[in-house]
């Protein structure tokens, strides 16, 4: 949403209590709108309709908490699907390329963990800590947003290649490789700076980003 939605929102909001006979004050109603600027108005309005259907909470006014769980799931689910995504990535990228993800918290989480290379080479021995550790700081990350994230996740060749002028490994102006919904990667990756253990900056890099965006030519099959 936008505030250009504040009046439809206060509307939506304030009939959903009155089916529970109450009435909101405006200025609660706009903290509320704020707590939910993020998600859209379509997606709240859904999220209000199975809420007040539902047999086991329905009885109960909605509260902004209520909303983000049936629009994000609970952060344990959440994290769980976005670790499935991450694991998928390592075992079918691996950690020569560097990858986007479509999730800005996956970004934070990898970044926190040592970066891409570190994790796409972690021990089959030492996974399970690496998945229990990134589900941790994604859960975290859901409840509250990482500040700042990396624009992408540095692999093996961009790095090396950013070392010297010479030799190349690879391609020396491949793209990243996008994980997910090819529009929302390239939100992430406007979205994120260039910062962390994974600093790099290479010339061309958002010229090919967006090429690769456009003709979907980057995306990893199956993985939303």
């Amino acid at each position: 949403m936008n505030t250009n939605d504040m009046e439809a929102f206060d509307s939506l909001w304030t009939q959903a209590y009155e089916i529970y006979g109450k009435r909101m004050e405006p200025r609660v109603v706009y903290m509320v709108f704020q707590s939910l600027i993020a998600f859209s108005l379509a997606d709240i309005e859904r999220a209000i309709s199975r809420h007040i259907t539902n047999p086991d909470t329905g009885q109960y006014p909605p509260k902004p908490a209520d909303i983000v769980r049936l629009i994000q799931g609970s952060s344990q689910s959440a994290s769980g699907e976005a670790w499935a995504k991450v694991d998928r990535a390592i075992r079918c990228v691996g950690n020569y390329r560097s990858v986007v993800f479509d999730d800005p918290k996956i970004h934070a989480a990898i970044e926190r963990l040592g970066g891409w290379q570190k994790i796409s080479m972690t021990e089959e021995k030492e996974y399970p800590f690496l998945r229990n550790n990134f589900q941790k700081l994604y859960q975290g990350f859901t409840v509250q947003p990482p500040e700042s994230f990396p624009r992408k996740l540095i692999g093996t060749c961009e790095h090396e290649n950013s070392q010297h002028d010479g030799f190349k490994r690879g391609r020396p102006q491949d793209e990243p490789v996008m994980i997910g919904n090819p529009e929302k990667a390239r939100l992430v990756y406007q979205g994120g700076g260039d910062m962390g253990v994974a600093r790099i900056q290479q010339q061309g890099t958002k010229e090919f980003l967006e090429l690769a965006v456009d003709s979907a030519a980057k995306r990893i099959g199956g993985v939303h």
